[in-house]
C-alpha cells in the first residue's frame, strides 16, 4: 500500500488559518489583484458565487471591528501580500483599517453574488486612476486561476487545480469505504501524523480565547458559568459543547488567533479536531492512538466533503465534520468498522438537514449541537444501538448514508439555498445590524 499520496493530502489538508475563510478567501483574492496596483487604490468591485456570500457577510475579521466582505476587499487589496495565504490578515494595521473605512464607507467597493455560479468562485477587480486588475479565485479557497491587469493576461490557467496530482487523490479517496479509510490511518507511520497535535493544540488556544477577552454574543461564557453546577456537569460532553462554542464563537468573531483547518474550512477543523482529542484525553489512550484518531477524522471529513461538496445549502461543520468527528471517536472507543459504520448511520438520521445560512458567531451553537451529536452517534454505535437500514435516509452501509446525505444537500435543498441567499441579501440591502 502505497500512502505517500495519503500523507501528502493531510499535511497540504490540516493546515492553519486566521479568521473565517470565506472573508480571507475575499482578502486573498483582492491582494493578488492588489499587488499589482502602483497607483492609490480607488475602487474594488467583487463578485462571488453564493457560498462564499453567505459565509462571508457576517463573519468577523480577525483584528478588525467590522465583518464583511466589503472589508474584507478592501483589506486585502490594501495589504498586496498574497504571500501570506491564509494568514495574511494578521499584517493589518491600524493605517490599514482607516484607509480600508474610507473606501467602504464612501461606497467604493461593491460587491455582489452570482447564482449561477455552483462552484468556490471570487473574481475582484481593482482600479486606480490609470489601471484595472482584475484577480480570481477558483474551486479552492487559495486557488488563483486569473489575473491581468490592463487588458493584459498575467495568468490564466482555469483549467489547472491548485494541487497537482490532488485532484487524484480525491477522486481515490472518494471511491474507498469508510473501513479502506481506517486501514490507511492505522497503516500510516505515527511519525508522519506528530504534525496533527499541533491543530490540537491551536484549537485548544482558541476554545480559552474567550475566558479573557469579551466575544461574540457571550455564548461561551454562558456555557462556561454553569460547568459544574446541577444545570450542567462537567462532564466530557459539556466539555465538548463548551470548547466547540467558545472556539467557534471566537473564531467567527474575528479572534486574533488562527485555527487548524480541514478539507479547506477552519471550523471544520476545530469540529473535528476538539470532539476527538478531548475524548482521547479522558479515555488515557496513547499518543498514537490519538494521532490516529485524529488522521481519521481529517480524511474522513474530506471524503464526506467530496461528496457534498465545498460550500453546501447543508451545514458541512455538522453534516461532514462531526460525523467524521463521531466516526473517529466510535474509534477511539474501539469500534469495530461495523460500529463505525453505525456511528455513521446514526448521525445521517441525526443531523441531516441543519441549513448553513453563513458564517457567524451564532456557528458556535450549530458546531456545539453538532458535537454533541458526534459524542452521542459514536457512543450508542459502540454499544450496538443503531439506526435501522430502513430509516429515513439512512442507508445499509456508511457510504450510502453518506451519499444520501450529499444527495439531500446538493439536490433537494436547491431551493433552499436560493430561499436563505435571498433573506441574507434582503437584510444587507437594508443595513441590518452585525
Amino acid at each position: 500500500m502505497d500512502l505517500t499520496q495519503w500523507i501528502i493530502l493531510l499535511k497540504q489538508d490540516v493546515v492553519p488559518a486566521l479568521g473565517c475563510t470565506e472573508p480571507v478567501c475575499v482578502a486573498l483574492c483582492a491582494a493578488y489583484a492588489g499587488q499589482q496596483l502602483t497607483g492609490e487604490l480607488h475602487s474594488i468591485t467583487v463578485q462571488t458565487n453564493a457560498g462564499i456570500y453567505k459565509n462571508g457577510m457576517s463573519a468577523g475579521i480577525p483584528n478588525c471591528p467590522q465583518v464583511g466582505l466589503s472589508w474584507a476587499a478592501a483589506i486585502g487589496g490594501l495589504l498586496k501580500n498574497p504571500q501570506k495565504q491564509l494568514q495574511l490578515l494578521e499584517d493589518i494595521t491600524q493605517d490599514t483599517l482607516s484607509t480600508a473605512a474610507k473606501l467602504v464607507e464612501s461606497d467604493l467597493v461593491s460587491v455582489t453574488v452570482n447564482q449561477e455560479i455552483s462552484q468556490l468562485y471570487v473574481r475582484c477587480t481593482l482600479r486606480s486612476s490609470q489601471e484595472t486588475v482584475t484577480a480570481i479565485i477558483e474551486n479552492a479557497h487559495t486557488n488563483l486561476v486569473h489575473l491581468e491587469k490592463n487588458g493584459h493576461i498575467l495568468l490564466d490557467c482555469h483549467s489547472q487545480s491548485q494541487n497537482t496530482g490532488n485532484e487524484s487523490t480525491i477522486t481515490a479517496l472518494k471511491n474507498m469505504t469508510v473501513a479502506e479509510i481506517r486501514s490507511i490511518v492505522d497503516a500510516v507511520p505515527v511519525t508522519e501524523l506528530e504534525f496533527l497535535m499541533d491543530g490540537v493544540q491551536m484549537n485548544e488556544d482558541l476554545a480559552a480565547y474567550s475566558q479573557n477577552a469579551p466575544t461574540g454574543v457571550g455564548i461561551a461564557d454562558a456555557l462556561r458559568g454553569e460547568i459544574g453546577s446541577p444545570l450542567f456537569a462537567n462532564d466530557l460532553l459539556n466539555r465538548i459543547l463548551v470548547k466547540v462554542a467558545s472556539a467557534a464563537e471566537s473564531r467567527l468573531d474575528g479572534c486574533p488567533l488562527p485555527t487548524m483547518s480541514s478539507s479547506g474550512a477552519g471550523t471544520k477543523g476545530l469540529v473535528a479536531i476538539l470532539p476527538v482529542s478531548e475524548t482521547a484525553a479522558v479515555l488515557g489512550v496513547s499518543r498514537e492512538k490519538t494521532l490516529r484518531a485524529l488522521a481519521f477524522a481529517h480524511l474522513l471529513n474530506r471524503y464526506i466533503n467530496a461528496w457534498i461538496g465545498k460550500l453546501s445549502p447543508m451545514c458541512s461543520c455538522v453534516m461532514a465534520s462531526s460525523t467524521a468527528a463521531s466516526a473517529a471517536i466510535a474509534y477511539l472507543l474501539g469500534g469495530s468498522d461495523e460500529q463505525i459504520g453505525w456511528a455513521i448511520r446514526n448521525m445521517s438520521g441525526t443531523v441531516t438537514g441543519m441549513i448553513c445560512d453563513g458564517g457567524k458567531v451564532g456557528c458556535a451553537l450549530k458546531a456545539a449541537t453538532g458535537s454533541a451529536a458526534a459524542w452521542m452517534c459514536a457512543l450508542t454505535a459502540v454499544r450496538n444501538a443503531a439506526l435501522r437500514p430502513s430509516d429515513g435516509i439512512c442507508g445499509e452501509t456508511p457510504e450510502q448514508c453518506i451519499q444520501n446525505m450529499a444527495h439531500i444537500g446538493i439536490h433537494g435543498m436547491s431551493r433552499t439555498d436560493s430561499e436563505i441567499l435571498s433573506i441574507m441579501i434582503k437584510k444587507n440591502n437594508s443595513g441590518a445590524k452585525h
